[in-house]
């Protein structure tokens, strides 16, 4: 497919629109400093990879990511052809990449069971860099060691950090399907650093991050962020401040309860959509 600098323009400034505004690292680049990370990735090594979604993270604004421990938000998030093949233009840095295999109207989120994912690696599993300088054009090849993501491989005890509990309204009533993002700043403001899975049907949630350290917590119904909907949980604290957790490396911190309420106010405009969930492939593609 095709790349520009106006397709990327188009695509960063909504993805910055989804989460509030945009950081360094998701600005298009400038024509000077502008650079492509770029490649094809098969699953089994034979088949291209259709439906891929590349997801590039900026070693300068985050940990590396990793596909089970936690799930740590994408700065940049582009495509594979149908050929599995893909060109991103991104700025002058340090990256990290994953490669997921999306059904056309899937959520562009945490991996779920069944779907190839490709973690740019090395063979003991620790994440590579790829290192691009301005104006350079680094051309991975074919990346063919994706594998099927296991569900059953991810962690909830152990040498974990993470905060755990359960999302509930203001009856006391469990709220299932909701997200629980972490961030970095006390406004919560912009981009996540980390988002949980979904909450089962008890309201349950296991949050987990790279490391120890003091986030503030935001739920949503919607993974994109953006304005709320109408109907859309939201914390149920003044201005829907986000809850601030102080975590300890290698520990849960558990018994955690967020309280939410349907958000009903300015901003909104109407129902909660389905097709909000996240950005999906068929919106990436532009259909």
């Amino acid at each position: 497919m095709k790349r520009s600098l106006l397709a990327l323009v188009f695509f960063l400034a909504t993805t910055a629109l989804a989460y509030g505004e945009a950081s360094p690292s998701q600005m298009p680049a400038s024509p000077e400093t502008k650079t492509t990370i770029s490649g094809q990735v098969k699953v089994k090594g034979k088949t291209p990879m259709t439906n891929g979604v590349v997801l590039l993270f900026n070693k300068m604004w985050g940990p590396p990511p990793h596909p089970y421990k936690y799930w740590r938000i994408p700065d940049i998030i582009s495509e594979t052809d149908k050929s599995g093949k893909f060109t991103v233009d991104v700025q002058e840095g340090t990256y990290y990449l994953m490669i997921a295999q999306k059904k056309p109207d899937g959520e562009i989120g945490p991996p779920k069971g069944n779907e190839f994912l490709y973690f740019h690696g090395n063979a003991k599993g620790d994440p590579k860099t790829i290192v691009v300088s301005a104006g350079s054009k680094v051309n991975l090849g074919v990346l063919s060691k994706s594998f099927i993501w296991s569900p059953k491989k991810v962690p909830h005890d152990g040498d974990l950090t993470a905060a755990e509990g359960i999302v509930a309204n203001l009856e006391n009533t469990p709220v299932e399907n909701a997200v629980v993002f972490a961030y970095f700043n006390s406004d919560a403001v912009g981009k996540p650093a980390f988002v949980s899975d979904r909450t089962d049907k008890n309201g349950r949630f296991q949050l987990r991050v790279y490391e120890g350290g003091t986030y503030y917590l935001k739920v949503r119904s919607i993974i994109g962020g953006g304005a709320p909907e109408t109907g859309e949980y939201q914390n149920a604290t003044k201005e829907f401040v986000p809850v601030e957790v102080l975590l300890t490396s290698g520990q849960q911190l558990k018994g955690i309860t967020l309280k939410v309420d349907k958000f009903v106010g300015k901003g909104s405009t109407g129902t909660v959509k389905p097709d909000r969930i996240w950005k999906n492939t068929k919106k990436l593609q532009g259909k």
